[in-house]
């Protein structure tokens, strides 16, 4: 049920097809009979979501499938994107304002996308593009504080993202820009030096040139947003297939 339920909130407002249904839930190798199967499957999300105060039309039958009928601004995963879409095309600029909008973005995370529903392919893409989401939220966090000189919030937030991410060159170049300008060399050097043995360990690679740079003492910090806009581009999540 919390599949069916995480596709259709992943769809809000759209119709999600029977079929699709049928296949995020493998109903043809695991039932009899998968167009009943899933009709019972719906049928038990109808009586829980009344048991929970929706409507009867909450959960509606259209044409070959079924739409959820709430606003998309009620799921977090999308509140979560348009907000982080909304910082992405103020980026680089109004530093504060983007900071502000991405730290009230990131606050909707609560451990995993959808971990309590990756059963399906439909659900496993949706969240594989919320943390893709989620990481260029994070680095635009980062530029955001760094050009604002919000230091000790880069070194604090970028070793607990460095720790969760630890081949995100960008994030660990970004730290080390910021222990640097703390005054904090020897700790750079090491989180440098670290870099350096995870990405040769892990990938068999020298550090890039973003990274590299950081030990060039004339290094200045310059927001990066080309890239940012691609991304976006890229990221449609709960699109129809």
């Amino acid at each position: 049920m919390r599949s069916i339920l995480a596709v259709l909130a992943l769809r809000a407002e759209n119709e999600v097809r029977r079929d699709e249904l049928i296949e995020e839930l493998d109903l043809i190798r695991t039932a009899g009979d998968a167009v009943n199967a899933v009709h019972a499957h719906v049928a038990r999300l109808r009586r829980w979501l009344q048991r929970h105060g929706g409507n009867a039309d909450l959960l509606e039958t259209v044409n070959s499938g079924y739409r959820l009928n709430i606003d998309r601004d009620a799921v977090d995963a999308h509140r979560f994107v348009r907000l982080v879409e909304r910082a992405l095309n103020l980026a680089p600029g109004t530093p504060s304002v983007v900071a502000t909008i991405l730290e009230d973005a990131l606050s909707l995370w609560q451990g995993d996308a959808l971990i309590d529903a990756l059963e399906g392919p439909l659900v496993a893409t949706a969240a594989d593009e919320l943390h893709r989401w989620r990481a260029a939220a994070r680095e635009t966090l980062i530029d955001a504080w760094l050009t604002l000189d919000h230091n000790q919030k880069v070194v604090l937030n970028a070793r607990k993202f460095i720790s969760e991410d630890p081949l995100n060159e960008s994030m660990r170049a970004r730290h080390i820009i910021a222990l640097q300008r703390m005054g904090r060399h020897a700790e750079a050097t090491e989180a440098y030096n670290n870099a350096e043995t995870v990405l040769s360990r892990e990938l068999g690679i020298r550090p890039g040139i973003e990274l590299r740079a950081t030990s060039d003492p004339a290094t200045r910090f310059t927001p990066i947003s080309g890239g940012r806009q691609r991304q976006r581009e890229r990221i449609m999540i709960g699109a129809p297939s």
